[in-house]
């Protein structure tokens, strides 16, 4: 006898440790893409004794390719067919000169593509010699990834001329958008073709947003 799923069966798949949120186009309403939210950070960890000892001992390109891996699989599994995925990755795997070449191998062992992830890093990545964080972000270029840049905690690193063409999109907090600085950043993000999206906005707010540079959001809220 043919086995078929119950609608209660089907309730009770367990749900994947990865959740991916839609960006959204704030004009049209188009999905552009994804974020995936990992369970847990490659900092967080025990802070003393010997897990301590073990976490540093941790490789931060191993780590992200191991997520890229399983971010491909969730994907796939649970149909999610947006693309780009934009992936949280640490700061270590910027500096990390085989994370480029690790992610390259894990990806090729999935049904996905080096240009459907844009590894996102924090702006304190790129806090170093100008020149220096535009090589690395050229290297993993080079290998098909896109790049993209978090500023929803801090927007402190300005982005040198040469870092913004290789950039893909910035994520910001809504919520922060009273600070100059902020939106600075936002509209020569913007001005060099960034695609810039912003967490806790609304759909009211999407022309006010356009003419800072914000054309995208993640899970935009609607009037009450």
């Amino acid at each position: 006898m043919k086995q078929t799923w119950t609608q209660t069966q089907v309730r009770t798949l367990p749900a994947p440790p990865i959740r991916f949120h839609t960006v959204m186009d704030l004009a049209s309403g188009d999905a552009l893409g994804m974020a995936a939210e990992l369970p847990v950070c490659f900092e967080e960890g025990p802070a003393f004794g010997p897990a301590r000892a073990r976490q540093g001992e941790a490789n931060a390109a191993k780590w992200l390719a191991e997520r890229v891996g399983e971010i491909a699989s969730h994907a796939h599994s649970f149909r999610h067919d947006h693309r780009p995925i934009i992936v949280p990755a640490p700061v270590a795997a910027l500096s990390n000169p085989d994370t480029a070449l690790a992610c390259d191998v894990r990806v090729r062992r999935t049904s996905l593509c080096q240009q459907e992830f844009c590894l996102e890093f924090t702006d304190t990545a790129f806090a170093g010699d100008a020149a220096d964080c535009t090589s690395r972000i050229a290297h993993l270029r080079r290998h098909g990834f896109r790049v993209s840049v978090d500023m929803r905690k801090s927007w402190c690193t300005p982005l040198a001329d040469g870092m913004r063409l290789l950039i893909d999109t910035l994520r910001v907090d809504a919520r922060h958008l009273d600070d100059d600085r902020l939106v600075e950043a936002c509209e020569a993000a913007a001005a060099a073709g960034i695609i810039v999206i912003a967490e806790h906005a609304s759909w009211r707010d999407a022309d006010h947003l356009a003419r800072i540079g914000i054309s995208a959001a993640i899970n935009p809220r609607t009037d009450a």
